[in-house]
């Protein structure tokens, strides 16, 4: 068994067994369970701009953050544009509420205390960590940043920004909506054109110009290639989609639905003051 679901306080989240190994982090792939959000977004939606009563969704954001211990000044929620935009958080002078409307779809830093997190309700969320280093990253990939392959780029960043080696890195992925639900048509299927491993992700329909895709195995190739090890990725294998009772899905919600909070951030065990103001 790779994954658990866990609860810390009444939030329910999905967690990779083999992260826990690494005592300087913690991490979760929250479910949609134990929120105060009303239907359609029942009920712990992360998302705002979503049509969620906005009192609502900072409920549930303080909720998230009480569960795990942290200063929800510094749980990082960027404004994710589906594409490959990376922020990486390095000085330490720098107050939290200088990203929090930075456009971008991933997150890295080697600061204790901040977590990083992104929204998701059928996107591949991704926890990259380098133990080693102690360098951690979110990475949100729907169908246009997984064409980007904005996965692959932020291993990039961890190898030239931090030094660090490809053997050496952890890569989890979380539950995302699945090959047998996650139906797309000419404009995915195209835009993967240059991927060597498209015949593997794409299963043909009945339908001409349909195809089911997997958006995870394309994630998971993608950070292959740059040189980190088979055994060190971790996937779900949890469709969204198939399990909207537990997670929000905007294709098997018609797209009315909430988003669920994926987070990972290291453990603050020094000065914990100085991370905002």
């Amino acid at each position: 068994m790779l994954f658990a679901f866990r609860k810390n306080g009444s939030v329910e989240s999905l967690q990779c067994l083999a992260l826990e190994t690494y005592d300087f982090i913690r991490h979760a792939f929250c479910t949609r369970r134990t929120g105060v959000s009303k239907v359609p977004f029942l009920s712990l939606n992360a998302g705002d701009h979503l049509g969620d009563r906005e009192e609502d969704v900072l409920k549930n954001r303080a909720m998230i953050a009480d569960a795990f211990h942290l200063d929800s000044r510094n749980l990082i929620i960027v404004d994710q544009v589906h594409g490959d935009g990376i922020l990486v958080l390095g000085d330490p002078a720098d107050s939290t509420g200088k990203y929090a409307s930075a456009a971008c779809d991933a997150i890295v830093t080697d600061r204790p205390g901040l977590a990083l997190a992104v929204k998701t309700a059928d996107c591949v969320p991704i926890f990259l960590v380098d133990p080693v280093r102690r360098i951690v990253g979110a990475v949100h990939a729907g169908w246009r940043g997984t064409t980007l392959k904005i996965a692959a780029k932020t291993v990039d960043v961890f190898i030239k920004r931090f030094a660090g080696r490809p053997g050496d890195i952890l890569a989890v992925i979380g539950p995302a909506i699945g090959p047998c639900c996650y139906e797309v048509d000419e404009q995915v299927h195209e835009a993967m054109m240059y991927d060597k491993n498209r015949d593997r992700l794409f299963r043909p329909l009945p339908d001409a110009g349909k195809w089911m895709f997997d958006l995870p195995l394309a994630n998971k190739l993608h950070i292959l290639n740059r040189g980190v090890p088979e055994e060190n990725i971790f996937l779900a294998d949890c469709c969204t989609a198939c399990r909207k009772d537990m997670f929000f899905s905007h294709r098997a919600e018609g797209g009315k639905t909430g988003r669920q909070l994926n987070f990972i951030y290291i453990k603050n065990s020094c000065n914990k003051n100085y991370l905002t103001r």
